[in-house]
């Protein structure tokens, strides 16, 4: 994943980027009515090229691990979901409750897919503390 980036702070072989948020509307929110306002990200990042503040740059992450997080972020709440609403209607069958079972399910989905989010939001706390999702500098632009 390339993007392009604005360098704010410099400290040795790190820098601290300013990356502007795309919109879904493509930056013309004047068209769309959404009434958004683009913001932008603050991300630390490997400064192996020697970029200084002021300098646009372009950062990349690998393609795996940006694959791996959409996978993860994406991926694992759906799938706990269906997990949960399968296994909310197997266990009312089972059990032999007298409960709607496509209710069950549903509940049972959406506790999954909400333990998969805090499972989630622990994970990303790590990474960022272990420094596992790493963007580079890979060129200056101007």
């Amino acid at each position: 994943m390339i993007e392009k980036a604005r360098v704010v702070e410099v400290k040795g072989n790190l820098a601290k980027v300013e990356v502007r948020r795309v919109s879904a509307c493509g930056e013309n929110c004047a068209n769309c009515k959404g009434g958004c306002a683009p913001t932008n990200i603050y991300i630390e990042v490997i400064n192996s090229i020697g970029a200084k503040q002021g300098e646009y740059v372009e950062i990349e992450m690998s393609t795996r691990t940006f694959l791996a997080a959409v996978l993860i972020t994406y991926g694992l709440p759906l799938i706990m979901l269906f997990i949960g609403i399968f296994s909310g209607n197997a266990l009312v069958n089972n059990m032999g409750l007298k409960i709607n079972n496509d209710m069950a399910g549903a509940i049972l989905g959406f506790i999954f897919m909400a333990l998969s989010y805090i499972f989630i939001s622990k994970l990303d706390k790590k990474y960022n503390k272990q420094r596992k999702i790493k963007f580079e500098i890979k060129k200056i632009l101007f």
